[in-house]
């Protein structure tokens, strides 16, 4: 009874911890690849003391099968994921670098086939055979096992301690634990062998080698709950990810994407499994690019086009990330085509008349302040309508508001493509004509306004009693400031009145203190 309640307690209670080590490392980070792997890792080793414990109370023939199918098996298996494991924990610190070292991968699935195909060679209490005595082929086949699975651990821990040593963070903590873990596994494991090998019970060997599966999983555990097997940047913090209002797109040093959040389906039109793979230029405006290469963080607008063909004012906030060793880009697309729709709407309401669609005096004034600031040329024609209160008098307001619209449209068509119109309040117009290559002619583009209104099928009626009086003043000649420019266009203005009307006066030195 001792001997069954000391073997149930070697078994038992090395595979509930191990069952539960399996539990805690999942339950730690599920979404990351090494956790999933370790936590497969646990499992196995406890299926193992498991195999073990029950092998043990069947006859021998029956426990053959058991021993194989749920003990040697699995332990190439296992052996396998070890190899795995320590491939991807030397993968944290940059691209996995012992890919020559690969082949040893194969030699699990080998002993794998040799097992199933020739038990009784290769399987436990395999029989006599003319190449091997009986137990040989096991034994063989552990050895090999065991040799590979630490020779290749130790070596890729080798390669990664060289950049592990020098990480700022905790990675170097990592990889020492980790090589506890091997160092202890891959002792206990030899101590198994040698008794294995000297006539030391079967049973106690065997079991010794598991212990030594068992001593790695604490330091890896302790390596994973201690010190942290980083996620990456999109599974730390996947929920802010998932949920996030904006865009998120991660990008590898090409420019491909790697993930892509709910929202982009918004705004580039696909879902986030068919945008894995695609460089994001495709969906750039012309002449647009993401300055992707060492740019540590930036923030830009630029212009994108979503699958269909629609074009989008993005504001891009790009960040460089190092995600489990690779450089990679973090870009977050925030849509500004409602932002910038809204405030060009509201530009416009400030700096446009609401009756006739051209500048409004506001418009006028920065406009004319910043053309004078330039220290360029150029000329300022001022409009006045005479007797238009006689419109408004005699057919009413949207008499007047109607001939309004009309006059301004055909100023509109009269004012060169250089010029810029404005109504400046009531019946009064401005035309600014900056000097562009020496090709402005004030007085040209005068008498054009007043074709355009006066002349046949003008903006205004020949019987009507309404007539235009235009004024010019030039810069800096007649004006360096807008107030002086001003004055000299209204002087010149009622010099038009005063000759007559439906003509236009160039102001002149002459005209100096006229009133207005």
């Amino acid at each position: 009874m001792g001997g069954f309640l000391t073997n149930l307690a070697l078994h038992i209670i090395p595979g509930a911890m191990l069952g539960w080590l399996s539990a805690e490392v999942f339950l730690r980070n599920p979404l990351h690849r090494l956790n999933r792997l370790a936590s497969i890792l646990f499992a196995l080793m406890a299926l193992q003391f498991g195999a073990s414990f029950l092998a043990s109370f069947f006859p021998e023939a029956d426990a053959a099968k058991l021993v194989n199918g749920l003990l040697i098996v699995p332990t190439c298996v296992l052996g396998f994921l070890m190899m795995l494991f320590v491939r991807q924990l030397g993968g944290q610190t940059g691209k996995p670098p012992a890919s020559y070292l690969d082949i040893a991968l194969v030699v699990p699935f080998v002993l794998i086939v040799l097992v199933v195909s020739q038990p009784n060679v290769y399987g436990a209490y395999a029989k006599y055979t003319v190449a091997l005595n009986p137990g040989e082929g096991v034994r063989a086949g552990s050895i090999i096992l065991a040799a590979t699975v630490w020779l290749y651990a130790s070596a890729v821990w080798l390669i990664g301690w060289k950049t592990a040593r020098n990480a700022a963070d905790s990675t170097g903590s990592q990889h020492i634990q980790a090589g506890l873990g091997i160092f202890a596994g891959a002792v206990v494991t030899l101590t198994a062998m040698v008794a294995g090998l000297s006539g030391f019970s079967a049973a106690y060997a065997n079991l010794i080698g598991l212990y030594a599966m068992l001593l790695f999983a604490f330091f890896i555990r302790r390596a994973i709950l201690y010190y942290g097997l980083m996620p990456s940047v999109m599974e730390k913090y996947r929920v802010l990810f998932e949920l996030s209002p904006f865009g998120v797109l991660l990008l590898d040093a090409d420019g491909s994407i790697r993930e892509a959040n709910p929202v982009v389906k918004l705004l580039l039109g696909l879902p986030p499994a068919e945008l894995i793979g695609k460089p994001v230029s495709m969906f750039l405006d012309r002449g647009e690019r993401l300055p992707l290469g060492g740019v540590g963080s930036a923030m830009l607008e630029v212009g994108m086009i979503d699958i269909a063909g629609v074009s989008r004012r993005m504001t891009v906030h790009l960040s460089e990330v190092t995600a489990e060793g690779e450089r990679m880009y973090c870009v977050v697309l925030q849509d500004e085509t409602g932002r910038k729709k809204a405030e060009e709407e509201i530009w416009y309401l400030a700096y446009h008349d609401a009756l006739t669609g051209v500048g409004n005096r506001l418009y006028f004034q920065e406009t004319i302040s910043s053309l004078l600031q330039n220290g360029t040329e150029g000329a300022l024609l001022l409009l006045d309508l005479d007797r238009f209160k006689a419109v408004n008098d005699r057919h009413g307001h949207q008499a007047g508001d109607a001939l309004l619209r009309e006059i301004a449209f055909k100023l509109r068509e009269c004012t060169p493509l250089s010029g810029m119109l404005f109504r400046l309040g009531g019946d009064e117009f401005a035309v600014v004509l900056p000097d562009v290559g020496g090709t402005w002619e004030p007085a040209a583009t005068a008498e054009n306004l007043l074709a355009g209104l006066t002349g046949h099928r003008g903006a205004i009626a020949p019987e009507s009693p309404v007539t235009v009086s235009i004024g010019i003043a030039q810069w800096p000649a007649h004006g360096s400031d807008t107030t002086a420019l001003l004055h000299a266009a209204d002087v010149a203005m009622y010099k038009s009145k005063e000759q007559g009307r439906n003509r236009y006066s160039m102001y002149v030195q002459a005209y100096a203190g006229a009133g207005a």
